[in-house]
């Protein structure tokens, strides 16, 4: 999950506020405020909803360290993480490909829930240090109480969570098969997603299961459980079909899948001339040419930016990307890689260059048509 507001960069690293986020913001806000009304009575209006405003904020600080441990890990063992994005369900850090190698797996993936387990040691100290009188005492120890619980939750053996996570590490190093691994940590995380289900739906037709296992009950519990399992569900069957995409595209490089060599259009050529000669004839880019050599690569996605009553009079050189800032690739580049490259690029297509000279190009077309020839014969 990627979008919503960006709120900063830590360590270069994006991070975003989904517009779920508000939703469990104003839902642990509401709890906490009821809360203290209970547990303290002589507390003015204003230091409870304080307090309230003060621990669901300083609670998701602590899913966001929990993502940058899973992040500083990854950027530690050469994984570019995209962003980190705080929404409905807690928070994830977007990477741009899996680890290289099963101890990687297992240290990116273990890291969030140690930073929230010493967290939850530093905020139950600080809360036995304070006095028992001491209104900063119920923040303490609730946010201990909270990230103790983020800690062993994501801990559960099931994909996609943390603990599935290790479980593909350690089925990696095991049987040196990474997609075996997958597959068997994605099966344990659709059962655990199942049991969330089943919970949940027990509970809210009114059977009192989760209540009898020190979980939250009642029908919103339940729903909420379910919820939560149902996003499991969907999140390890992704990952299967991950595993069935990348096995498909296995032993597949560039030079296997290429295009024909791209369309050329002179610089100084007007936008309109490249979306009448060009787009209306089905061609989404060209490459742009200078006194002979590649200046550059123009895209639909660049005229559309472009006022149309300018483009007659605009020369393409000036919306193109230009031929330094191009990413491309060699003619022995993995499938695979070109497809995770088009996708945490937002690119359509990638040149495909040898000895200097673009070749070729693969597209994202012609990516779907390998994908489907392969997925064919292996059907």
């Amino acid at each position: 999950m990627v979008g919503g507001f960006r709120i900063g960069r830590i360590f270069g690293i994006p991070i975003y506020l989904h517009p779920t986020w508000l939703i469990i913001f104003g839902l642990v806000f509401w709890m906490l405020e009821t809360q203290l009304r209970g547990i303290a009575p002589d507390w003015s209006g204003e230091l409870r909803l304080g307090f309230a405003a003060a621990a669901a904020l300083l609670f998701f600080a602590s899913i966001l360290l929990h993502e940058l441990g899973h992040s500083v890990l990854a950027i530690r063992h050469r994984v570019p993480v995209k962003s980190i994005t705080l929404f409905v369900f807690g928070g994830v850090a977007l990477m741009e490909r899996d680890p290289d190698d099963p101890r990687a797996e297992m240290e990116i993936a273990i890291a969030g829930p140690v930073v929230s387990g010493l967290l939850a040691l530093a905020f139950t100290a600080a809360t036995r240090a304070l006095p028992e009188a001491a209104p900063v005492r119920f923040l303490t120890g609730w946010l201990g109480d909270v990230n103790l619980i983020v800690a062993l939750f994501n801990l559960i053996p099931g994909f996609p969570l943390d603990g599935g996570r290790v479980l593909r590490a350690v089925l990696w190093a095991i049987t040196g098969d990474a997609a075996r691994a997958t597959r068997t940590a994605a099966g344990t995380g659709q059962i655990v997603a199942y049991a969330f289900i089943a919970l949940g739906a027990l509970e809210v037709m009114g059977v009192p299961t989760m209540q009898a296992l020190g979980l939250g009950a009642g029908p919103v519990s339940g729903l909420w459980f379910a919820f939560i399992g149902w996003m499991l569900l969907a999140l390890a069957g992704g990952a299967v079909r991950q595993v069935e995409l990348d096995a498909s595209l296995r032993g597949l490089c560039a030079r296997d899948i290429l295009g024909p060599i791209p369309a050329r259009l002179e610089a100084d050529s007007s936008v309109a001339h490249f979306a009448r000669e060009l787009v209306m004839r089905g061609r989404r880019w060209a490459l742009v040419q200078q006194a002979g050599e590649v200046a550059g690569l123009v895209t639909l996605s660049d005229v559309r930016r472009l006022d149309p009553d300018a483009w007659e009079t605009t020369p393409v050189s000036r919306v193109a990307t230009p031929v330094e800032a191009l990413v491309t690739a060699g003619l022995d580049a993995p499938v695979r890689d070109l497809l995770v490259t088009m996708g945490s690029r937002d690119l359509n297509q990638i040149p495909i260059v040898d000895a200097g000279r673009i070749v070729g190009a693969v597209t994202r077309e012609t990516l779907v048509h390998a994908i489907e020839l392969r997925q064919r014969e292996h059907a």
